[in-house]
């Protein structure tokens, strides 16, 4: 029975840890600019690249994309941080727990829109 308690209580902190795992826009106003080699960075890597394969494969597929960037602009982090930043300079309404990778995906959709 302490077991299956233990267990049990192991498997909610795991879920609800996974369940905020989310970076949010109070995070990146925090920590997206002192550190290029943080969790944070790799986590917006991480999204520019998600974001460019489903984009590619929607493409692939004859759909429309969800953004048209150049063909010969290579994306990364230090194309999205000044979007990043004019996204939450015109939009200075948003929560601080707005998810970074929406705010990504909007970015890129207005800086390249198709």
């Amino acid at each position: 029975m302490r077991v299956s308690k233990l267990a049990l209580a192991l498997a909610t902190a795991f879920f609800t840890v996974s369940a905020s795992a989310e970076m949010t826009a109070s995070q990146y106003k925090q920590w997206a600019h002192t550190d290029n080699n943080s969790v944070y960075a790799a986590y917006i890597t991480g999204t520019i690249n998600a974001l460019g394969w489903a984009n590619g494969d929607l493409i692939a597929k004859k759909r429309p994309p969800l953004f048209c960037p150049p063909q010969t602009l290579a994306i990364g982090n230090q194309t999205v941080y000044p979007m990043l930043d004019a996204f939450f300079a015109n939009h200075p309404g948003i929560s601080d727990d707005f998810p970074i990778g929406l705010a990504i995906l909007r970015s890129l959709q207005g800086a390249f829109p198709c």
